[in-house]
């Protein structure tokens, strides 16, 4: 059995538990077998503009995560776990990521219900909001403050796809709130739903170029054992600010760690529909 928890830090089971699912910085996954605690790891939250609310429920699928607990979502990720098999239970009153899994051992976690999500019975959760939704009045179409949900393909250059609403499900954002590329918002506004555009998004426009001193190369032991490839490593400078690192490269001598947003370097092509366009409650 292998469980997924949202962790604001990468400690493996000392972990800080988020209070919102798509708010954490990485996912702690912790194998459970017969009640004993096995293998543990770290993976980074991947950015949500690359599938939306989405994007963190196939990430998990893909790692054969059974079990996420967790604090607060939203109804559209809660959904998605359903649609996808993964069992999500609350973490009731736990703090770190041993505790949850030690609730769920002693089968003292209750499985999250519609009325936890934001936007649920409750209308919120923990340090989250889900925009409150309200009529528009005149034309419907993108505009600031609105929330805009979108169909995607995400390309690079050459072709390769990397990503599409197809494999991570729908974007979802809300124009000019810092939820999505400037690029890619403008190139949506004032399309109605049923509106298609292809926006090409320079990589000084998107996620800038790679910087390559931004690599760094440390010893194998440095790292926990059961560290991998792809898995997101914490490090922190001399002034106590913490910062994510990917591995890119392990053996059993040294470990290659990227500090670039994987997007990084890359110019980029965005073909995007609009699905729908709502009114929210302007704070």
């Amino acid at each position: 059995m292998l469980i997924a928890i949202p962790s604001d830090t990468t400690d493996g089971l000392e972990a800080t538990i988020s209070e919102h699912f798509g708010h954490c910085a990485a996912f702690t996954l912790v194998a459970v077998d017969d009640g004993a605690v096995g293998e543990v790891a770290v993976v980074e939250n991947g950015a949500h503009e690359q599938g939306g609310c989405m994007a963190p429920v196939n990430l998990l699928k893909q790692r054969g995560v059974d079990i996420l607990i967790t604090g607060g979502m939203g109804a559209r990720p809660l959904a998605g776990f359903r649609q996808v098999g993964i069992d999500v239970h609350f973490k009731e009153d736990a703090t770190s990521v041993r505790e949850a899994v030690e609730l769920w051992i002693a089968g003292a976690t209750r499985t999250f219900g519609d009325d936890r999500t934001c936007g649920g019975h409750e209308g919120h959760c923990g340090h989250h909001d889900e925009p409150r939704i309200v009529p528009i009045e005149g034309r419907a179409d993108v505009q600031p403050g609105r929330l805009v949900t979108v169909d995607f393909e995400l390309r690079d250059a050459t072709g390769e796809v990397l990503d599409s609403s197809t494999a991570s499900g729908p974007m979802r954002f809300v124009v000019g709130a810092g939820q999505m590329l400037p690029a890619v918002e403008a190139a949506v506004i004032g399309l109605e739903p049923g509106g298609h555009v292809v926006a090409e998004v320079p990589m000084a426009d998107g996620f800038g170029e790679r910087d390559e001193s931004r690599m760094t190369e440390v010893p194998r032991s440095q790292l926990p054992p059961e560290a991998q490839v792809g898995a997101m490593v914490t490090a922190q400078d001399e002034h106590g600010h913490q910062f994510p690192l990917i591995i890119a490269h392990l053996d059993d001598r040294v470990a290659r760690l990227d500090g670039n947003h994987p997007l990084a370097g890359r110019d980029l092509v965005f073909e995007l529909t609009v699905n729908e366009v709502q009114g929210i409650e302007q704070g």
